[in-house]
This record gives structure tokens, C-alpha cells and sequence, in this order.
């Protein structure tokens, strides 16, 4: 290891130890040789499954330390073997944001969490408050400073958690999948806080390592591009990588960098309530937090005083049929809407009807034989013993016959490449595969209207386009579709409709104009 390197890996391997017994290790990395420069910017870039947040996890300790499983090779960290450093110790230099931010997030206000690091260096209280106004307002959650972190939107915890890895100024920033469920703007936020971080270090540098499906930012920040394929670094060089083997990322499904979003022209909606049956009714619908701590807030407000309204008179009527992509900044009451859809929340005033039933009058039980409901988080959602049990857990409960359920398990299993975790407990599988289960479970249920939380978030594009297009064939079968999303690519090609949220409000619905753009489908 050179003096410059700050970081390097030796021949690392890592295998997860066996989730069922008997069975074989699961292979997460495969030899994988790396230097990293003090200061240097590298993004890690691979298909799902590739082993991104698994090296991640080796760079700030989690493995070998706290994962069950065998290491081979070695990682040295500033100057420390991880595999004799204990993950406290090398917290000492390394920030590290998970893939998913709401497992590490445990205090009691976003306050309590950014003030935990450093609480633990001892830093004088008087300065210590500065210092969480400062980087609250990086990460632009500076309003939220007293919620449950718990309570807010995944994309306001992934702030949190940025904020929280920042906060001590870290040597090197270990980020897994930081931007995933953000919106452009929040996008752009992450790296305007990383370039401000960077900048204001008085000559120290500040290394990032950066795992992302999103490869838009990587020009003009990343220093070197690391490309993993089935646990192995089957490529590295400069950002202009992407154009000397366009081949290999689009085998892997990682967009290029300059592959762009499109722009979304809505039509005004055609006729409000004129359609004769609709899938869905909002009528007037306003729902406002209380703000304790048992509230499953996902949006706007803070917990001192009133807080604003998470929904705020929103009325629009769905048709039979229609693929809507429900679109809006973090925190602009997107979730929230989506649970009204079946009966999770309830309107404080005005109304929801939905298949026909008025979800005022009707429990969750009965809406989920009308409404499936895939989580953006696959963890508040799979709980069977096995994936095989966890797809048919939905169809069994609807009533459906023994062969129906086998039927419906084996065509999942199948279509999503599942197979191989079919008699494996769903919560030991990566995060990739656990989202993809939990879709697999809800699709299996066949229900007439189907609402997706970002379903394709943290997913390569291969998966996300296999993902969207077995939604697609249900919805050419009559299924209507709410997909929540921040990935205007995916809205643009598969979505026939478009509502736009603004701090609770509707602001924008109608049909898309897709102008050439979205691929034929219905």
C-alpha cells in the first residue's frame, strides 16, 4: 500500500454465511484488488445483486465485523486492517450511509441522530447545536430538526443519514445508493452538500466512495469508475469509460451517464368525475399528522404546533384502467395519498372511494382484496419463512384454490428469476431481491388496482424494465395502476396518466402526452 492510498482491498472475497441449514455460503465478492487515493471521488457502478453495497460494507467494516460469513484477501482503511479494527474505531474516519437509511437511523428526533456522533467525540454541547443547524441545512432538512426520523419519507431519511455520516467530517465517505429515493432536486442537493463539505475542509480531502445506479452526477465528480459484475471488478477507469464500453453497461443495465430524463407534458384531465366507473374517487380529501411519534408521518410538517397539512383538498377521479404515475418532491404527500388507497390512512375530511367502497367504512382487510400494495421499503412488508410462502401468503388469504396458488407462485418465481430462493427465508436476501420479492407477493394477488411505492429504486435498468413490464401486462389485462416515482424515464414509457403533488396539494392531473416518446403498450 502506497503512501497516497488511503484505501486498498487485496484480493477480497467474502461469502455470506448459509441461510438455511445445510445449504451452501452465498457468494458476495470475488478478488477484488482496489487503491483508493486520498481525496479521490469513485463510483461503483453494477447490475443488482452485483456486490456494490457488500463492498461498501467491507470499505467501512461492517464486514467482516458485524456479517456472518468468511473473508479472504484484505482491507486496510486509513491505515487499519478492518478485519483487526472494530467498526467503532474506524467510525473514527469513515462515514457510511446504508442502502437502506431507515436501518441505521435509531434516535428519537433528526436532532438526537445527528448529535449521536458527536456526543461520541466528546464535542462541547454549545457547539455541537451550530453544528447541527449547519449540516441540516446542507442536506436542506433544516425544518424537520425535531421529527421522529422514522416519521419522514425515504428520501428525507436518506438526507438524515447524509447528515448524520457528515457531521463529524469523516476522512472518507462511504455512500450505498445515497440518491436512490430522491427527487432531481433532492439529487442535486446531495452533491451540492458533498461539494460544500469538500470545500470548506481547510486542505484536508475528503474521499467518497459512492455506490449508484443513478450514473448522472458521475461526470465532473467522479475521479474513477469501479464496475462490478457477480462479485467481481470486471472493469475500472475514467468517467469517459462509459463511452468506451457502452456494450458492457448496457449487458449490465446501468444507464449511461448523458441518457437523460425526459419532460412530461400533462393534458388537463379529461372530464374530472365524468368517467361512468372509476377505479378511484378523491373527493375534497384533506389528512393532517399529528406529530407523535407513533404517527407513520411520511411528509411535510414538523412536530412543534400544528403542523400543515399532509393532504390538502385534493380531488381527482381515477378511470378503469389508467397507468398513473404519481410524481412530486420528498415530502409532498405522495405516500400518504397512496395509503388512503387502502384504508391504511383515512381522510380527516372528504372522502375516498376506491373500487366502489368507501375506505371510511372498510379495514384493511377488505381493501386488500381490491388494492395490492408493494412498500418502498420491502422490510415493512416480507415476514414468511420462505420466498415460495411469502408469494403465496397473499393469494391463500384472498381465498384462492391450492393449484391457484401454486400456479400463481410458479409463474412469479419464474418470471422474476427467482427460482433458486424459493425455499429461502425472503428477509436474508439482499435489498435488491428482497424488493423484488415483495413485488412478487403483491402481483401474485391479481387485485384490480395495484399501487407501487418506487418500485424501482436501487434496481439496474434490465431488472426495472423486466419489473415494469409485467406490471405493463397487467395493465393491459384491466389492472389500474398508482406508481409513485421520481424516475420520469419509467413515467414517460409505461404511465397513461400523470399527478403531480406539491406540499399536499395536487397541483397537476391529466392524461400524458407521450409525443412519440412512450412505448406502445395498452
Amino acid at each position: 500500500m502506497s503512501l497516497d492510498d488511503l484505501i486498498e482491498t487485496r484480493e477480497l472475497g467474502w461469502d455470506y454465511a448459509s441461510i438455511a441449514d445445510g445449504g451452501r455460503p452465498i457468494p458476495g465478492l470475488d478478488g477484488v484488488s482496489v487503491r483508493i487515493r486520498a481525496g479521490e471521488f469513485v463510483g461503483v457502478v453494477g447490475p443488482t445483486g452485483a456486490g456494490k453495497s457488500t463492498l461498501c460494507m467491507a470499505l467501512a467494516g461492517i464486514i467482516p465485523n458485524l456479517a456472518d460469513g468468511d473473508m479472504r484477501g484484505t482491507v486496510t482503511v486509513a491505515g487499519h486492517d478492518t478485519a483487526r479494527t472494530s467498526v467503532a474505531e474506524l467510525s473514527l474516519n469513515v462515514g457510511y450511509v446504508q442502502q437502506d437509511p431507515e436501518s441505521q437511523l435509531f434516535c428519537a428526533s433528526v436532532e438526537d441522530e445527528i448529535a449521536f456522533p458527536l456526543e461520541n467525540r466528546g464535542m462541547d454541547p454549545a457547539l455541537m447545536d451550530r453544528r447541527i443547524d449547519d449540516v441540516l441545512a446542507l442536506v436542506g432538512m433544516g425544518e424537520y430538526r425535531k421529527r421522529v426520523p422514522t416519521s419522514l419519507s425515504g428520501g428525507q431519511m436518506q438526507r438524515v443519514a447524509l447528515a448524520a455520516a457528515l457531521v463529524a467530517e469523516p476522512d472518507i465517505l462511504i455512500l450505498d445508493e445515497p440518491t436512490a429515493a430522491l427527487d432531481p432536486d433532492g439529487r442535486r442537493d446531495v452533491f451540492a452538500a458533498l461539494a460544500a463539505i469538500r470545500s470548506s475542509r481547510a486542505g484536508r480531502n475528503l474521499t467518497v466512495v459512492m455506490a449508484e445506479q443513478d450514473t448522472s452526477h458521475f461526470p465532473g465528480w467522479a475521479d474513477r469508475i469501479l464496475v462490478l459484475d457477480h462479485g467481481r471488478l470486471v472493469a475500472q477507469g475514467d468517467v469517459g469509460l462509459f463511452d468506451r464500453e457502452p456494450d458492457l453497461f448496457a449487458r449490465l443495465g446501468v444507464a449511461p451517464p448523458g441518457d437523460g430524463e425526459p419532460t412530461l407534458r400533462v393534458l388537463p384531465a379529461d372530464g374530472g368525475g365524468a368517467a361512468a366507473d372509476p377505479a378511484i374517487v378523491l373527493d375534497h380529501v384533506t389528512y393532517r399528522y399529528d406529530g407523535s411519534a407513533d404517527d407513520e408521518s411520511t411528509d411535510n410538517g414538523t412536530s412543534n404546533g400544528p403542523s400543515a397539512p399532509a393532504l390538502d383538498d385534493v380531488t381527482c377521479t381515477i378511470p378503469r384502467g389508467a397507468f398513473v404515475g404519481l410524481i412530486g418532491r420528498n415530502g409532498s404527500g405522495k405516500t400518504t395519498l397512496a395509503r388512503h388507497l387502502n384504508a391504511l390512512l383515512r381522510p380527516a375530511s372528504g372522502r375516498v372511494v376506491v373500487d366502489g367502497l368507501d375506505t371510511r367504512t372498510h379495514a384493511v382487510g377488505r381493501m386488500a382484496a381490491h388494492v395490492g400494495f408493494v412498500f418502498q421499503n420491502p422490510d415493512h412488508q416480507i415476514f414468511c419463512a420462505s420466498t415460495r410462502e411469502e408469494i403465496g401468503f397473499g393469494p391463500r388469504a384472498l381465498g384462492r384454490t391450492d393449484a391457484q396458488v401454486r400456479a400463481a407462485v410458479d409463474d412469479m418465481l419464474r418470471l422474476f428469476d427467482l427460482e433458486r430462493f424459493a425455499d429461502v427465508s425472503p428477509a436474508t436476501l439482499g435489498y435488491g431481491d428482497r424488493r423484488i420479492v415483495a413485488l412478487a407477493s403483491v402481483l401474485a394477488m391479481r387485485t384490480p388496482i395495484l399501487v407501487l411505492d418506487e418500485p424501482t429504486a436501487g434496481l439496474d435498468r434490465n431488472l426495472s424494465t423486466k419489473l415494469l413490464d409485467a406490471v405493463a401486462a397487467l395493465n393491459r389485462a384491466g389492472t389500474t395502476v398508482i406508481m409513485i416515482s421520481h424516475d420520469m424515464r419509467a413515467v414517460a414509457n409505461y404511465c397513461t396518466h400523470v399527478m403531480r403533488m406539491d406540499a399536499g396539494r395536487l397541483v397537476e392531473y391529466g392524461r400524458l402526452a407521450h409525443d412519440g416518446q412512450r412505448k406502445e403498450r395498452r
